[in-house]
């Protein structure tokens, strides 16, 4: 919602709206081939555009790492604390709950788990696991610079604050600063891409998500525990889509009411519901007779 409103001026209110109708409508209608390609479309996009962005950025500091900590250091009110651990890792307890909940959180996520089931056997299941988390690594140490950097480029021009005014609220909110660095360092073209490669991430998760939910519904509650099995297939596909609809529009409504969130947070939670309910079953189910 808050990527749109910045690119096009729309309410967010109406921004989301229109990402959830999209969704829906591109689950209802596409279903699981759909929502496979767009994943793999996004992927590769993001990978590029990501590294590509941090190239750019890397540049602007004469490709030195010890140049662009060393200024983002400089330009956070934080100082050198900006390179400790933040209020999350307050304490042992917290940084190892923390740690768990995201490497057992990611193994939980219902679209992710999806994708286990789409691969022809055992073996390639394994690889295909060995080579996404190379890639998960590699794109979080990509992040990891574009967020100091984000600090140093983007958090000393006024132009992207509110007002003209550094320190003051940043244009597009506080999930925004990855967007302002594109446009810094790639000018508005590069903002373009990344913008519709950002896009693209969204609807690649939601629509994995939404199916995630729908085949649970229509599988797993109506198939198997309502209609005990007797459920015909073309039944189950009406259920699911029904329940896609449904779906967004719960999504669209907690959309609306989490606007001033924190994306980081919401992520952080995302990933404790997943490791605390989906990843016991998973483990279990395998190893546990």
């Amino acid at each position: 919602g808050q990527l749109i409103q910045l690119l096009f001026g729309l309410d967010y209110n109406t921004a989301v709206v229109v990402v959830g109708i999209l969704m829906m409508v591109y689950v209802t209608f596409g279903g699981m081939t759909a929502t496979t390609w767009v994943q793999i479309i996004k992927a590769c996009l993001l990978l590029g555009g990501g590294i590509s962005l941090m190239l750019l950025t890397l540049a602007q500091f004469g490709w030195s790492f010890e140049n662009l900590f060393t200024k983002a250091i400089e330009s956070h009110k934080a100082g050198e604390k900006l390179m400790i651990p933040g209020s999350l890792m307050a304490d042992p307890i917290s940084a190892l709950s923390l740690s768990l909940g995201l490497l057992f959180g990611t193994a939980g996520l219902p679209h992710i788990l999806m994708r286990f089931f789409t691969v022809p056997n055992a073996k390639e299941a394994r690889k295909s696991v060995f080579y996404a988390t190379g890639f998960i690594g590699l794109f979080f140490l990509v992040t990891m610079v574009l967020g100091a950097a984000a600090i140093s480029i983007v958090g000393t021009n006024p132009a992207f604050f509110e007002g003209g005014q550094v320190g003051g609220k940043l244009i597009g909110g506080g999930n925004m600063p990855v967007m302002h660095l594109t446009k810094a360092v790639g000018g508005d073209i590069f903002l373009g891409f990344l913008s519709a490669v950002a896009f693209a991430t969204i609807l690649a998760v939601v629509s994995g998500l939404a199916l995630a939910g729908a085949s649970a519904i229509s599988h797993d509650l109506y198939a198997r525990v309502i209609k005990k099995g007797t459920a015909s297939e073309a039944a189950e596909i009406r259920v699911s889509k029904i329940a896609t609809i449904c779906l967004g529009a719960v999504a669209i409504v907690l959309g609306i009411l989490f606007e001033k969130q924190n994306i980081a947070f919401m992520v952080g939670l995302a990933f404790g519901v997943a490791a605390a309910a989906n990843f016991p079953v998973l483990i279990l189910s395998m190893y546990w007779k």
